[in-house]
């Protein structure tokens, strides 16, 4: 009788995969935010790596999501999507890289994507009338 050959370890994700993945992705570029590497899609921020801090497990990313969808998958996933106090008030959430496969970060960017460039205009600050500020600061 022969053995099963077990599949290899799966090799951890690292941020470079998340770029290779971003940047595949059409209208993306890469950034820095907070002096970390970023990725926009169009004008909006979709991942990032976050600032190391006490409560953010290393090799993380941040990704936007509705705050629905975040208490979905927060639910349904904890061993991969967390929150810390410090990201709570935002729409989105952290992503242990270590937790999924390539395939799982492809489609949680792709997600990522979709939500900023679905939120391009809310991005955007409407533009007051020119001298409009003036006027107000007149007594």
């Amino acid at each position: 009788m022969q053995k099963k050959k077990s599949p290899p370890p799966r090799r951890s994700l690292s941020f470079d995969d998340v770029r290779e993945i971003a940047l595949s992705m059409p209208d993306v570029e890469e950034v820095t935010a907070y002096g970390m590497p970023a990725f926009k899609a169009g004008k909006t921020r979709f991942v990032g790596e976050p600032i190391p801090r006490h409560d953010v497990a290393p090799n993380s990313i941040g990704v936007p999501m509705s705050f629905d969808e975040r208490a979905r998958q927060l639910a349904a996933r904890p061993d991969i999507y967390y929150l810390t106090e410090h990201f709570a008030p935002y729409p989105g959430v952290l992503v242990r890289l270590s937790s999924i496969s390539r395939a799982e970060l492809r489609e949680i960017l792709s997600a990522a994507w979709h939500y900023a460039m679905e939120h391009q205009t809310s991005a955007r600050k409407p533009r007051s009338k020119p001298g409009a500020r003036a006027a107000r600061a007149r007594p």
